[in-house]
């Protein structure tokens, strides 16, 4: 059976390697409201790390419900994504849509990001002659 757990080692925690993805994303992925920023992973498994602005989610409520979301929604496709350090960034107005259209982009993006990652990991492997 697989543990699909989310303890403090499966999470982003510093600002140090908050900036390393930032400065480095060799992987961007857009919905209508995330933003995904990925690099790869130091460690031997994906790292997920949240950011939810004021500014663009003004209620504590809706900024805590996106965060939730997007853990468990990780959560349950970590397995999947390779090793990979990952930044999910919310775009305004995402507090006004239904949390089934929430899961919709999340998996969508999930699917983006494997297919990027994969690709990304075949050119490494094959270099151009």
């Amino acid at each position: 059976m697989t543990l699909y757990s989310f303890s403090t080692k499966f999470r982003i925690r510093c600002a140090a390697d908050y900036k390393s993805v930032f400065d480095g994303a060799l992987l961007k992925v857009h919905q209508p409201h995330f933003l995904f920023l990925a690099n790869i992973s130091e460690q031997d498994h994906s790292r997920l790390g949240i950011i939810v602005a004021k500014k663009k989610v003004r209620r504590a409520h809706e900024r805590n419900r996106v965060k939730r979301l997007a853990r468990e929604s990780f959560r349950l496709n970590q397995k999947n994504l390779g090793l990979l350090d990952i930044v999910i960034m919310p775009k305004k107005g995402i507090e006004a849509i239904s949390n089934e259209e929430l899961h919709q982009q999340l998996q969508s993006a999930w699917s983006k990001l494997q297919r990027l990652a994969k690709k990304r990991q075949d050119t490494i492997a094959s270099p151009s002659k």
